[in-house]
């Protein structure tokens, strides 16, 4: 029964941020296949990001971090341009990092067929923790990529950090389109059942 109502208050959580516009998008096709069997369910995720920030203490100081940007998908150099033009504080950087997935699984072997699975795909920091009435198998890279910002930026510089970080945002979608394919190929994850949903 703990599984269950974990399961279920995961699923609706997932459906109403959903219906705020509070999840990321392009994931949720994969987040729908993820839910579709029983044995497991979502509890957090992102398909990777570009941010841009400010505080005036230092990049590690988060509670006084202001958020300038951010996108799951590729920025422009006027976007960039744009979110330094707004910052009001001394340190200024821009930060590309690739998807993170928090998965609960009920049965131990199958969140450890879910790491292996993860691993191979690129995502070489993830593993399986004990949870309470499950296991929970984080998908993780641990990469990311930082650049300080300065108010008289350099235009090629600035075409140089924008053409840096949505390449290493694409290559985390890469890692993740590699993923889905990998769980499909192990029996994890169900593309036909996707294919019903889109039938229906």
């Amino acid at each position: 029964m703990c599984w269950e109502a974990l399961r279920d208050k995961a699923l609706s959580r997932l459906e109403s941020e959903a219906a705020l516009g509070l999840v990321d998008e392009e994931l949720m096709h994969f987040l729908k296949l993820l839910n579709k069997t029983e044995d497991v369910f979502t509890t957090s995720s992102c398909s990777g990001r570009i941010v841009v920030a400010c505080n005036d203490v230092s990049p590690c100081d988060k509670k006084g971090t202001k958020m300038l940007l951010k996108s799951h998908s590729t920025i422009s150099v006027n976007d960039l341009i744009r979110a330094i033009e707004k910052a009001e504080c001394k340190h200024i950087w821009a930060k590309s990092s690739h998807p993170l997935l928090d998965v609960a699984v009920k049965d131990l072997q199958k969140a450890l067929d879910i790491v292996d699975h993860a691993k191979r795909a690129g995502f070489k920091y993830s593993g399986v923790q004990r949870s309470h009435c499950c296991y929970r198998v984080i998908i993780r890279s641990n990469d990311s990529l930082y650049f300080p910002l300065f108010k008289d930026e350099d235009a090629k510089r600035l075409a140089r950090v924008v053409s840096e970080l949505n390449k290493f945002l694409l290559e985390g979608k890469v890692r993740l389109a590699r993923l889905m394919s990998s769980l499909e190929a192990g029996g994890l994850l169900s593309m036909e059942a996707a294919l019903e949903d889109l039938l229906l």
